[in-house]
This record gives structure tokens, C-alpha cells and sequence, in this order.
């Protein structure tokens, strides 16, 4: 596992033998910095040789906004969706799948623009998410 990027609120590493991302958002985070993070992802996207999966450990105390959503479909799916990515399963903690929160309600939205460029799944641990990648 390689780590490609790191600030305060973002992690970005690479596992190159499983064709693998992984993002880890968190902690206090401004659209501003959202969209920093999201260029710097991008740039390592259409860097690397190609990534089949990722997986995402959304932040769930940032709720992303209908424009940022439309933002996020302009400036991240539509460049990088002829790199090859074929799965995204997000890592949400299982009182998500117990109760609504809007946060979580924005993630998924915001995913929902990413149809037919590629899956989106959501999952309460990683292993389940293997599995599903393996499929």
C-alpha cells in the first residue's frame, strides 16, 4: 500500500496489486477544501495506471450540497471515467443502515451521478466490499 496524498481531513492511498484506492475523508472540511481534495484525486486518478476499485470512507459530517453535487459529476467523474474504475463501495458505520442522516443521504446522492460510469455499493465493513469486488 502506497500513500499518495495526506492533509488534515484527507487520505489518499493505492494498493497497485489490487488495482485499488482508498479514500479516507474526515474531520472539520470547507467545499473549498472538498474540491482541493477532489482535484488532487483526479490528478492522481489520470496518473495512475489504472484503478478497478476504490474504496471510500466518506465523511460524514460534511454534507455535500446539490450544487457541489453537480460540481462532483463535472469536475471528478466525467474527466477520470475513461480510466477503467468499475467499482466504488463505501465503508459506512452500520448505525447508517439504522437511521437516516442527511450527510449520508448527500454522499449518496452525489454518487447517484456517477451511474453508468460505474458501481456504487455501500458496505458496513471492508471485507464485504472485497467480496463484492472479486464478483
Amino acid at each position: 500500500m502506497q500513500r499518495l496524498y495526506e492533509t488534515h481531513n484527507f487520505t489518499l492511498d493505492y494498493d497497485p496489486h489490487r488495482s485499488l484506492a482508498i479514500q479516507h475523508w474526515f474531520g472539520n472540511m470547507t467545499e473549498e477544501e472538498y474540491k482541493a481534495n477532489m482535484h488532487i484525486l483526479v490528478e492522481w486518478m489520470l496518473k495512475l495506471p489504472g484503478v478497478r476499485f476504490t474504496l471510500v470512507y466518506p465523511n460524514l459530517n460534511f454534507p455535500i450540497t446539490p450544487d457541489l453535487q453537480e460540481w462532483t459529476k463535472l469536475n471528478v467523474f466525467e474527466p477520470t471515467a475513461h480510466k477503467g474504475l468499475e467499482k466504488a463501495a463505501f465503508i459506512v458505520p452500520p448505525a447508517v443502515f439504522e437511521q437516516i442522516m442527511i450527510e449520508f443521504l448527500s454522499v449518496e446522492q452525489t454518487m447517484e451521478e456517477a451511474h453508468g460510469i460505474f458501481q456504487v455499493k455501500y458496505f458496513t465493513s471492508e471485507e464485504e466490499a472485497f467480496k463484492w469486488f472479486s464478483k
